[in-house]
């Protein structure tokens, strides 16, 4: 077993991740377990071009070819950040490849396919823990116009109601490879839904 634990933050956009995340690190600094946050798309090159397709800045990309530069953005994140921070402190992390296959697996031939994508990094290191924020779409279009900033591509609420329709077909799909816990509601707090995560830290 892996004395670090690799965990993974999945949902829609407006899900909370970002505020679970950080909430969930200062959890572990509380109880004296460094950790160590991070996020996908990067900041590396890869990443930036992938931030500029979402806003809509750069068009007319194929899903396909998204998919393609998402799976090869994770693999320099996991060897070049995830591996090494693991050497000393849990990592938490905001989105993977469970994004793809809900936001570019749009139908079962294509789930598979972004499977095969990213089998670069599947074998390499999985996460020990996912914990996917089970907030619904109406909800989290609410929180994306609240927030008052630029709306993604992915962020009208017909795209967010057929990307949770697409990740709980990711789940079920790598329910028998991957540990995956779903947590939350709409009217759970942030604090309340670390607190349902950090129950599989301490038992």
């Amino acid at each position: 077993m892996h004395m670090t634990k690799f965990i993974v933050i999945e949902g829609l956009d407006g899900s909370g991740k970002s505020t679970v995340t950080k909430l969930l690190a200062e959890r572990f600094t509380a109880h004296n377990m460094p950790s160590y946050t991070t996020f996908e798309p990067t900041k590396n090159p890869i990443g930036e071009l992938m931030r500029s397709i979402l806003s809509g800045k750069v068009k007319n990309i194929e899903n396909e070819a998204i998919a393609l530069l998402f799976a090869a953005d994770r693999y320099q994140h996991l060897k070049s950040e995830i591996l090494p921070a693991l050497e000393r402190s849990h990592v938490i992390c905001d989105r993977y490849y469970y994004s793809s296959m809900a936001y570019q697996g749009v139908d079962p031939d294509t789930l598979e396919r972004v499977v095969s994508y990213n089998q670069a990094v599947m074998p390499i290191r999985k996460p020990d823990i996912v914990f996917f924020l089970n907030i619904t779409p109406k909800e989290c279009f609410r929180r994306v116009e609240q927030r008052g900033e630029d709306i993604s591509i992915f962020e009208t609420l017909p795209e967010l109601e057929l990307r949770y329709v697409r990740y709980l077909a990711a789940i079920e799909r790598m329910k028998e490879t991957d540990n995956i816990v779903v947590v939350g509601s709409d009217t759970d707090s942030p604090e309340d839904v670390v607190s349902q995560m950090w129950a599989y830290f301490v038992c």
